[in-house]
């Protein structure tokens, strides 16, 4: 196996895991954790998410898969990449990894913002 490909086999791997997305409800998951435990910056990104209907195993996992996103960007990955890999591991619409994909750039890593489609 070639370093690229298993490269590529371990983002997915990483995206799978941390993308513990589930369409259920639009409950704040912020409030599923104390406030001491996650920033307000996280809180932003999970408010925004949970806006949209977009929910997490926990905080936790959602605060990792956006910071993985900014670290796929980092790494070289195109958003038609990193948007494949969420399609692939995950039951949400197209619509919604692209408001994941936008949202963490917006909060996490607004330098990445030129990367996402217009």
């Amino acid at each position: 196996m070639s370093i690229t490909r298993i490269t590529t086999v371990a983002r997915t791997l990483t995206l799978a895991a941390m993308l513990g997305v589930s369409a259920l409800g639009t409950a704040t998951v912020a409030n599923a954790q104390s406030a001491t435990s996650i920033s307000a910056q996280d809180a932003t990104f999970l408010d925004g998410m949970a806006d949209e209907g977009i929910t997490f195993t926990t905080p936790g996992a959602g605060v990792e898969l956006a910071q993985h996103i900014c670290g796929e960007f980092g790494d070289g990955a195109s958003f038609e990449e990193i948007a494949a890999e969420g399609l692939e591991n995950s039951s949400l619409s197209a619509y919604d990894v692209g408001y994941l994909i936008g949202g963490s750039v917006a909060v996490y890593c607004p330098w990445y913002t030129d990367e996402l489609p217009v």
